[in-house]
C-alpha cells in the first residue's frame, strides 16, 4: 500500500528544522517564514471548518486520514506561489524542508498526496469556500491598516480556457473580442484600494459577461473616489458616482460621430496615471504566479484559481507593506 509519510527521522526532526531556520536563509524561505508568521491561519480556518459540516460534508474529503484545514490551505498557497501541478506540490512537499516548515510538517507526519489536494478544491469551490477564505483575509489586511477605503480601482482581465472551442470539454466558457481580436474563457474582475493596491473584491465570470455587468459588486459603497478604464463608462453611473458624493475618476468613452474633445482626451490622461496602478495584480499574477490562462474545465475550478492568486497577491502585499 502506498504510504505518503516523511521517512527521514534524522533530517526532519523539530531539531534540525530549527537549525535549518538559523542557518539557511533564501529568500523564498524568508518570504514563507513572513506569511506563516503574520497570518491568522485559525481565523481563516475554523469558520471554513463550519460551512463544511453545515453543508453536511465530511470534514476531510480525502477519506480516512483527516488533514487540518490550515495545512489544505497553506498547501493551496504554496501551490499557487509556485505554479505547482498536484502531483508536483505532493512531491515538493515530500522532498523540501522550507515546505515542511511552513506546513508545520514532521517525520511522522503523513502529507496531502494528490487526490487529497484535487478534492479539497473540488470541495472549495463547490461550497464557494475560496469566496470566503478571501473575505475572511480581507478581514485581517483591513485590520492592519492595508485597506485604507479612500478609492476604488476597478479592471478585469481575460484568462483564456484551458479547453479549445472546437473540444466541449468546457461548457462554462464563453467567446468576446477585446481589441478586435476573440477570446475564449473568463474574465477576472477585481476591485483594489487606490492607496495600497490590495485586492478587496473579486468575482469571476464567463468572457461574454461585459466588464460593466459587475461594476457594483467591486466597490465598496464607502469609498470617496473611484477609477476605472472606458469600458465602466455609462451616463448614468457617472451621474450617481457624482450625487453620492463620489469623484468619478471613470474615463471618457468616444461614441461614433461624437469623438473625445481635448479636454475629454487631456482628462482621460490625468486619471490613467491613477487607475493604471490596478494592472499591477493582474502582471503578478502573470509574470510572477505564471498564472496566464485557466488550468480546468469549469467555472467553479477556474474560479478558485483566480480567487486563490488574489489572496497570493494580498499575502504578498502584506510581506512588503507591513513591518
Amino acid at each position: 500500500m502506498r504510504s505518503n509519510k516523511i521517512h527521514n527521522v534524522d533530517l526532519f526532526t523539530h531539531a534540525a528544522n530549527e537549525n535549518f531556520k538559523k542557518h539557511i536563509k533564501t529568500q523564498s524561505k524568508k518570504a514563507l517564514e513572513i506569511i506563516k508568521a503574520k497570518v491568522d491561519w485559525n481565523a481563516l480556518a475554523a469558520p471554513l471548518a463550519a460551512k463544511i459540516e453545515q453543508s453536511k460534508q465530511p470534514k476531510s474529503p480525502a477519506g480516512r486520514n483527516s488533514f487540518s484545514l490550515i495545512l489544505i490551505i497553506r498547501c493551496f498557497i504554496l501551490q499557487h506561489i509556485y505554479g505547482l501541478s498536484d502531483p508536483r506540490l505532493e512531491e515538493e512537499i515530500a522532498d523540501r524542508r522550507s515546505f515542511q516548515m511552513f506546513l508545520d510538517l514532521t517525520s511522522a507526519d503523513s502529507i496531502p498526496d494528490e487526490t487529497t489536494i484535487c478534492r479539497y478544491r473540488e470541495l472549495f469551490a463547490r461550497l464557494g469556500l475560496d469566496k470566503e477564505l478571501f473575505r475572511l483575509f480581507k478581514k485581517q489586511l483591513k485590520a492592519c491598516g492595508l485597506i485604507v477605503g479612500k478609492g476604488t480601482l476597478v479592471d478585469a482581465t481575460i484568462k483564456q480556457a484551458q479547453a479549445t472551442p472546437s473540444s466541449k470539454r468546457d461548457a462554462d466558457a464563453k467567446f468576446t473580442k477585446k481589441r478586435g481580436k476573440s477570446y475564449y474563457g473568463y474574465k477576472g474582475h477585481i476591485g483594489s484600494d487606490a492607496d495600497t493596491n490590495v485586492i478587496h473584491s473579486v468575482e469571476f465570470t464567463p468572457a461574454n459577461v461585459h466588464d460593466s455587468t459587475v461594476f457594483d459588486d467591486l466597490i465598496t459603497g464607502e469609498e470617496k473616489a473611484v477609477f476605472a478604464d472606458k469600458g465602466y463608462a455609462q451616463k448614468k453611473r457617472k451621474k450617481e458616482l457624482r450625487s453620492q458624493g463620489v469623484f468619478c475618476g471613470i474615463l471618457d468613452k468616444g461614441w461614433r460621430n461624437r469623438p473625445l474633445s481635448p479636454k475629454q482626451k487631456k482628462r482621460n490622461k490625468k486619471l490613467s496615471t491613477v487607475r493604471n496602478a490596478v494592472e499591477r495584480p493582474f502582471a503578478f499574477m502573470k509574470h510572477v504566479l505564471g498564472y496566464d490562462r485557466c488550468s480546468y474545465y469549469d467555472e467553479e475550478r477556474n474560479r478558485f484559481e483566480f480567487i486563490m492568486s488574489a489572496v497570493v497577491y494580498n499575502m504578498r502585499c502584506l510581506v512588503t507593506q507591513t513591518a
